[in-house]
């Protein structure tokens, strides 16, 4: 995975933020996605972030290794974008 690679949410996923969770809604798919505190940190930063900088934030904000870390960072981002909630910056708008 190139760590420089910034992925964005799909443009039918919609999200709320409640207390340390985040529900995303996809529209295109009519389901719901909840996430728990260290998924919802990742959610917040997909829009934009590189991997690399999400790995950053994640060993800073959770105490982890950086390989832990990255591992966590890839499943999280190739899970979601095999579902449709995210995308990589080639195809933003």
């Amino acid at each position: 995975m190139n760590a420089q690679r910034t992925v964005h949410h799909a443009s039918d996923a919609v999200w709320r933020r409640y207390d340390d969770q985040v529900a995303v809604i996809s529209l295109d798919a009519n389901r719901v996605r909840l996430f728990n505190a260290v998924g919802s940190f990742l959610w917040e930063r997909c829009d934009g972030s590189t991997v690399d900088q999400m790995v950053a934030a994640v060993c800073e904000r959770f105490a982890v290794d950086e390989p832990t870390a990255r591992a966590d960072v890839e499943r999280f981002i190739d899970d979601l974008a095999s579902r449709g909630l995210l995308r990589p910056a080639a195809e933003a708008p």
